[in-house]
């Protein structure tokens, strides 16, 4: 069985595209999912991203959970 690895060389993101910033989500996501309760401050780390990606990666991954769990908004 052959395990498949993306990088960004191999995708062609580019900086400030919409492909890169899920691919990022992504990636945040994964990470929390194995490292629950872990800090902010630990994803940045552990993924070399900039703070700001993280927090907006946070912000969108929030948001998508509440609309997919039946919750209503205010």
């Amino acid at each position: 069985m052959f395990v498949e690895f993306c990088t960004i060389e191999t995708l062609n993101l580019r900086s400030g595209s919409k492909a890169l910033e899920a691919f990022n989500v992504e990636r945040v996501r994964g990470y929390l999912k194995r490292n629950l309760g872990c800090k902010k401050k630990e994803v940045i780390h552990a993924l070399g991203l900039n703070p700001r990606t993280v927090a907006k990666a946070i912000k969108i991954i929030r948001a998508n959970s509440h609309r997919s769990d039946g919750a209503l908004q205010s």
